[in-house]
């Protein structure tokens, strides 16, 4: 009887082993999957911005050369590339656990795109006289702005509701790793939160939908659309 217990626990030994070598091979197996996962995602972002910075050198020498015509429509593809590069930042963050350090190289590459983006539009305002408005956006964390969630979601919505003639950048204040974030911050002398920048004036504290529609309609040269009847909607 005891020869046959000891076969039993040996096969149950030999069983549990097996289980947790097979258990640890597929771990290892899904793991690289993922890795490779993110480095493939990671190189396709940075070749993104790769592509990005060379629009924006485009565009300005399309600047220095007059050509409003040409900076207005490469302009626009420009929009789309910054919009395409924010949806993969976005997809990157859900599986940056892996990879915190290359994520945030990646968050600093964004902030540089969409200054660089800024600049370029205040070129290609005075170059074209194009009617738009531009704003900046400095928020925080929940914990410290309760309210920054729901400005975001505010500006969202604004920016749907006048597309391209509406520019908005937005700034985690505390990025501090990028050097541009602090002279932004210093320059429009921002410490409180939700703060906005609208074609160079400063906004602090969280303003509602329709204030800041009256806001930024009082920027355009012309009459929009977008702004018609909107006391009617409060």
């Amino acid at each position: 009887m005891r020869k046959i217990s000891k076969e039993k626990y040996l096969v149950a030994a030999l069983i549990t082993l097996g289980v947790f070598f097979l258990g640890l091979l597929l771990g290892l197996v899904i793991e690289g999957r993922r890795v490779s996962y993110i480095e493939a995602l990671d190189r396709e972002q940075k070749l993104g911005y790769e592509s990005l910075q060379l629009q924006y050198a485009f565009i300005d020498q399309l600047s220095q050369e007059k050509n409003c015509d040409a900076v207005s429509k490469t302009f626009a593809l420009t929009v789309e590339s910054l919009e395409s590069a924010r949806i993969r930042l976005e997809s990157f963050d859900e599986d940056s656990s892996l990879n915190k350090y290359d994520f945030d190289l990646l968050k600093r590459e964004y902030v540089l795109a969409q200054i660089r983006f800024w600049l370029l539009e205040k070129k290609k305002k005075e170059l074209c006289g194009t009617d738009s408005v531009s704003v900046l956006y400095f928020f925080t964390d929940s914990k410290a702005c309760p309210k920054c969630d729901e400005q975001s979601f505010i500006l969202t919505y604004l920016k749907k509701r006048f597309k391209d003639k509406l520019l908005i950048f937005s700034f985690d204040s505390k990025l501090e790793g990028e050097p541009m974030i602090s002279l932004l911050k210093s320059t429009y002398e921002i410490y409180t939160y939700p703060t906005l920048i609208i074609d160079g004036d400063k906004y602090g504290g969280f303003k509602t939908k329709y204030e800041l529609l009256e806001i930024i309609c009082g920027y355009y040269k012309r009459d929009r659309p977008e702004c018609t009847g909107f006391n009617s909607e409060k």
